[in-house]
Parts: C-alpha cells; structure tokens; sequence
C-alpha cells in the first residue's frame, strides 16, 4: 500500500500521533501525544537501520488493548506492511500504564531494524483502539525552495504588473522551487465603506501583523526568505529573479514535508508536518504554518487598463494568505538541530466556511529565529 499518510483511530478520537521513516542510523523524532480517552506523551520513537523508498511509504500502527480487569495491564503491538511485532504489554499502577525503552521487533517487506520507545498511558476499562503513525519519508535530493511574500492591495494600482510577473515569468521559470504568499496588508487593502467592489476584506491581522513588524509601506513589495534583514530585506520585482536566483544557488540546508487528511464533515484538516536539517547549523529555528486560499474572484485596480475606472472586476486573486496556524511568527522549534532528527508538528485546524476548500493549500517554513531568514518552504494542497 502506498503513500498513507495520516492517522486513523477506531473507538477514540486521535489529537496528535507521530511516528519515524527511513534513516542510515539512529534516528529520533519527539511529540506530545493524546489519544481521546487515552491521553499519554510518546516521548521517543526511534528507528534503527531502517530503509524504505518513496513508493513504500506505509503507515506504521499501533494496536492498544485492555488484556483484563484486576490487575489492568494494557498491551501494545505494532504492525508494519502487514507484519506484526512481538506483543508488549504493563500492568497500570493505579490508572496509569507506562512504557520505558521497551524494544519491538517487526520482521516486514521494507527491512525494519528494532524500535524502541517510550510511552505513558491512563487505562480505561473499556479501552480498544487502534493508531496509525504517519512515516514521513526523505527524499534522495530534496528540492531547495523560494519564498516570495508579495505584499499587495485591491486597491493597488501597479499591484498586478507584479503578479503578472509572478504568473508569467517567474513560476514557469522556477516551477515548484518557487513557493508565493501574497499578504493583503496597508493602504491599498482597506475595504471601501460605503460597500463597492472593493467590500470584501482580504487582509487578516496576521498579514497586517508582518506587514507592520517588517516595515513594508510601498506597494507591491515583497520579501524573498527575508534575506537582507533588517536594512535590505524588501525587494521590488524589478530584483526578484536575481535575488530568487542567488537564494536557489546557496546550499540546501532543511527539507519540510506535509501530509494532510481533510475531513469533509467537519471541514478539518489534520496535518503533519516533518522539518528536518540536512547541513550542521547552530541557532534557534521556528517553524510558521500558514492557510493559503489561491484564484480568489474579486475588482482590482490595474493601472495597465485602458478603461476609465481601471478597474477589472474579474481579476483572479493568486497565493492570498488567510489565517496562520501558529501565530504570525510561528512557534519554536529547535536549538542548534540534529542532523539524526525529524521534528514533528501535528495540527488540526478547521477551514472557515467563507474559504473555498479546494482552492486551499498549507503554507509551511522553518526560519532562523535571530533574523528571521527562511531556509525552507513547503506548500502542500489541502485536499489531493
């Protein structure tokens, strides 16, 4: 089976669940875990010499049980394509159950090596359930990405001379290296009040929050991975491909993947997001998530027009940043990273109505913390 990404759970409902992937070595990767009536930490997952390739991705699970009544033991078994590990399992002392460094053994297609983990758990006496663990897979070569964060208005006149150029010239040359967010921010982005075409309101506190932090006050103007902060940092399209150029000829230094599960029901999201270092760097780094809604209809100003308002009333809106999933500048990450680690982030997050789901794409980069230069973007679809 290939490419399972997300997590499944039957008899209780998963908030977060981590797992490991492929390395040449010992292997870490860290999160807080709750699993509905059966809160614990999964504290270690590590994977020795394990190997598997893109199209072998699977999921690995792990199947919890209730094995009596007096004395409660839970028991644990992990099942990886298809084979089953050896059965562990621990009396609870009180209500709780913990696993410490006990190790599995998994004999399965993709050679598999021994895992050993950590694991705390409160019993319930009816408990049953099964989670899947997401395997975050690395590429041979992950591809270096650009960030653009374009900073725009409706109202903006010469806006869409860079969105053109963006659209035109600087996607079909870069292709996936080049990741856009486009923040509705200042000026131009007010709404009209009394309502006109202009009455809808594209900006959103965190757009208005970078906007403000990073002193962008001409538009359009953008930033490309921050570089030149504090003093050059803003750039004008006229240096966008020489300074997206320049970043791409710099070395690869983190990869991010995204794997997402949408819910139709509840029009949520459960997202994992796996950042990992590829070069020895020290500092601290934070990881920012971002909803991205793309060809949003709306008026805009465009000076190019020969008409007498300027005004084209059907002008696709591209890369529209609408919301952040953890803040506007994002949470921590790590100090000085392992280069052995993947670091694990785990969402759910709800699209708004007024979004149009199938248009919608998660926004993910890790950035230095001390001058907020971006070392990688990933932009994954919400929906496949």
């Amino acid at each position: 089976m290939k490419n399972k990404f997300w997590l499944a759970i039957a008899a209780l409902t998963v908030s977060t669940i981590v797992s490991c992937d492929k390395v040449d070595g010992p292997y870490k990767e860290e999160n807080t875990t709750n699993i509905g009536s059966l809160p614990g930490t999964l504290n270690d997952i590590r994977v020795l010499n394990a190997t598997t390739t893109s199209d072998d991705v699977d999921v690995l699970v792990a199947k919890f049980s209730l094995e009596s009544a007096s004395p409660r033991t839970i028991a644990l078994q992990f099942t990886w394509h298809g084979a089953q590990s050896n059965v562990i399992s621990e009396v609870a002392t009180g209500n709780d159950a913990i696993f410490d460094n006990d190790s599995v053994y998994i004999t399965a297609p993709a050679p598999f090596g021994t895992l050993t983990f950590k694991y705390s758990a409160t019993i319930s006496d009816t408990l049953t359930g099964q989670a899947d663990f997401v395997v975050p897979y690395t590429p041979t070569n992950p591809v270096k990405k650009v960030l653009l964060e374009d900073y725009t208005g409706r109202k903006c006149g010469n806006c869409p001379r860079a969105q053109r150029i963006i659209a035109n010239t600087l996607e079909p040359l870069y292709h996936e290296q080049l990741v856009v967010a486009t923040n509705h921010a200042g000026v131009y982005a007010v709404p009209d009040n009394p309502p006109s075409c202009f009455a809808e309101d594209f900006r959103n506190p965190n757009s208005d929050e970078l906007n403000t932090f990073f002193g962008l006050s001409a538009y359009p103007s953008s930033m490309i991975n921050r570089v030149g902060y504090p003093t050059t940092h803003i750039k004008y399209y006229n240096s966008w491909q020489s300074t997206i150029s320049q970043e791409l000829s710099k070395p690869n230094d983190a990869f991010i993947n995204i794997y997402s599960a949408y819910n139709e029901g509840s029009r949520t999201a459960q997202l994992t997001i796996s950042t990992e270092f590829l070069n020895n760097l020290g500092d601290d780094y934070k990881l920012a998530v971002f909803l991205i809604e793309d060809s949003i209809h709306g008026c805009q100003l465009d000076y190019d027009l020969t008409t007498p308002t300027q005004i084209d009333s059907a002008y696709i809106h591209r890369h529209v940043l609408r919301a952040a999933l953890n803040s506007s500048f994002g949470e921590n990450l790590i100090n000085d990273p392992d280069l052995t680690t993947k670091y694990i982030r785990l969402y759910n997050y709800q699209i708004p109505d007024k979004y149009n789901v199938d248009q919608c794409y998660i926004l993910a980069y890790v950035y230095q913390t001390n001058n907020y230069y971006v070392l990688q973007s990933e932009l994954r679809k919400i929906k496949p």
